[in-house]
């Protein structure tokens, strides 16, 4: 078998892992399909693995087509053993949530406000001793409550993580897990240790970015003839730019206290435009390949997406949401201080562990962090027998607050818009109001869609309004005929759009709707409407138009509504509640014990 280092690392070489988790998900009855290849650059290769007839997908990234497919179904097995996909989602039936006496884990555990203050165990205790002193701690747990989605008679659904320095179990409520952490730390990989440095090493990589962009720490680049000493990297480097007029910088983010951390700054000098990656790997090498690979994920280098462009006296309007977006998604704007040419710190040579195996590299990681005064919680979740865990350390993995009161506020009156939406054609006037009112006390992004929010299957025919909040407004108001509200929502949808981008039918049909809703403001009864618009539209188009929005009381109840109903149900929910049953079927199965977790 080649050596530890040729297979990167990877316990097992890359074709073996992809027929292991294949087999595991055919013998489940699972079916996935494997899409969006991307190979623009010689050695950047990616791919996109789903299961059939849902939005349950994950990328995977790597110098060969093996490499991305096994990191594609890696992360796949991750996610589902992890049940990211099914956590505080309101797709799910409550047949399915209940499904086998358990929400979410065999050994899950329910607890009242009350008890989350009496057991005070690690993790409790570590954050409830720094909450903001403003803050009540019976306060800010109530907050919390409101933020499940089970129907138990406690507060909080919990589940148990163990902590590798004391050995002692703390019971994490899953709603806390979910929002706080996000998927940050949940890893996979053929063993517990290639897993584990998985695991830790994204949440270094998370906290060393944000650490980064908050404090607008300025890490010194990594000359290139430090990277010349790894011709593989240097020659992924040179694809990246032989193919146009781009350039690579790599910086050192080790924040000069030996994190393994490193980012990749892509600019395209064309336009000014920029795109930044972040990756973390105890071994240099891995570490900057995983970082480059991650780069062209999904992207067409001649057509990179999510890029940004640089501008020296350029302000970033909200400075929390533009985190939070380059933490989920890995886009958006950086502070001036990043590209400054005088570092904070001197670079100096990564330390050389690349001749250890895993297991002395995980004890070589959990000792940095140890040094630190880190503690380090993990859950084994490994129940379809393929290695995966979640890993929390404190400190460093949050990529939300615990504490913080406004985004708590913020997150239950987006709970209490996705139930209004999903019983939109049973809700009263007064609840449309309240509806209305919650989409503006959140600052609603304009460019969200309700397919988005709910996480429906876009394949779903759903109605004209699902595409875009400011249309879901201009409907909302027009049911309660606020013409003027609904003309101003309207309008602005209009006028946020790139022409170039629609047909020009589409374009007077949307027009011819502005101009229909307008005059319906200004009380112009239907006859005369119609004499104005047949001055300047088509004469079906005016007819369909007014069939459509004749009777505000039935734009709410049309029969796309009915429609997408029906295949919702029939279709993406009714698969998606069949593999969470099948995962429990196999889950409540397993013999996984927390207190048995060892680095031994």
């Amino acid at each position: 078998m080649s050596s530890l280092k040729d297979r990167k690392y990877k316990d097992e070489l890359p074709l073996n892992t992809i027929n292991k988790i294949r087999k595991i998900l055919s013998d489940l009855g699972i079916i996935t399909i494997e899409t969006d290849w991307k190979n623009s650059a010689k050695g950047f290769c990616s791919v996109r693995v789903q299961i059939i007839n849902t939005s349950i997908s994950t990328n995977g990234k790597g110098t060969s087509h093996e490499y991305a497919l096994a990191s594609a179904y890696a992360e796949l097995m991750e996610r589902i053993q992890n049940q990211t996909f099914f956590r505080l989602d309101d797709t799910l039936s409550e047949d399915a949530m209940s499904y086998k006496h358990f929400y979410y884990a065999p050994d899950e555990e329910y607890f009242s406000v009350d008890d989350i203050i009496k057991r005070n165990d690690d993790w409790s205790s570590y954050h409830l001793n720094r909450i903001n002193s403003t803050i009540d701690e019976y306060e800010i747990l109530n907050k919390w409550a409101k933020t499940s989605y089970e129907h138990t008679p406690l507060d909080f659904v919990s589940i148990p993580y163990k902590n590798l320095n004391t050995d002692k179990l703390s019971y994490i409520p899953i709603n806390m897990v979910s929002k706080i952490y996000m998927s940050n730390g949940m890893c996979a990989g053929n063993t517990f240790e290639e897993a584990l440095i998985q695991g830790i090493s994204e949440t270094l990589e998370r906290h060393v970015n944000k650490v980064i962009i908050t404090e607008k720490i300025t890490p010194p680049n990594i000359p290139r003839s430090y990277i010349q000493k790894f011709p593989r990297l240097d020659f992924m480097i040179n694809q990246i730019e032989s193919k146009g007029n781009y350039q690579i910088i790599v910086k050192d983010c080790s924040l000069n206290e030996n994190y393994p951390v490193v980012a990749v700054v892509f600019i395209n000098k064309d336009n000014q435009n920029y795109f930044i990656k972040f990756g973390s790997h105890p071994v240099f090498e891995i570490s900057l390949e995983r970082t480059l690979t991650e780069l062209l994920q999904g992207q067409d280098i001649s057509n990179m997406i999510g890029l940004k462009e640089y501008s020296y006296n350029s302000t970033i309007s909200d400075e929390y949401q533009n985190l939070l977006g380059i933490l989920t998604n890995g886009s958006g704007y950086y502070p001036n201080e990043f590209f400054d040419s005088n570092p904070d710190y001197d670079f100096n040579e990564f330390k050389d562990i690349s001749t250890l195996n895993n297991k002395e590299i995980l004890n070589h990681t959990i000792k940095l962090l140890n040094n630190k005064g880190f503690d380090i919680f993990v859950r084994d979740c490994s129940f379809l027998n393929f290695p995966s865990y979640h890993v929390i350390v404190p400190g460093l993995s949050e990529v939300d607050k615990f504490d913080d009161i406004d985004s708590l506020n913020t997150y239950i009156k987006y709970i209490q818009i996705k139930k209004h939406i999903r019983n939109l054609g049973n809700i009263s006037n007064q609840e449309i109001s309240n509806l209305i009112d919650l989409i503006h006390e959140v600052e609603y992004n304009p460019n969200l869609s309700i397919t988005q929010l709910l996480n429906l299957n876009t394949d779903n025919n759903t109605p004209w309004y699902y595409s875009n909040m400011n249309l879901f407004l201009s409907a909302l108001n027009y049911y309660q005929k606020n013409f003027d509200k609904s003309y101003r929502h309207f309008n602005k949808y209009l006028n946020s759009l790139n022409l170039k981008y629609h047909n020009k039918n589409t374009i007077n049909h949307y027009k011819c709707v502005k101009d229909y809703i307008s005059m319906r403001a200004d009380n112009i009864d239907d006859e005369h409407i119609e004499q104005n618009l047949n001055l300047f539209y088509n004469k079906n188009l005016v007819n369909s138009v007014m069939n459509e929005f004749r009777y505000p009381e039935n734009i709410l109840n049309s029969t796309y509504i009915d429609e997408y109903k029906y295949r919702n149900k029939k279709t993406y929910a009714n698969t998606y509640d069949n593999i969470y049953k099948t995962l429990k079927d196999r889950y409540i199965l397993s013999n996984i014990n927390q207190k048995s977790l060892s680095l031994d």
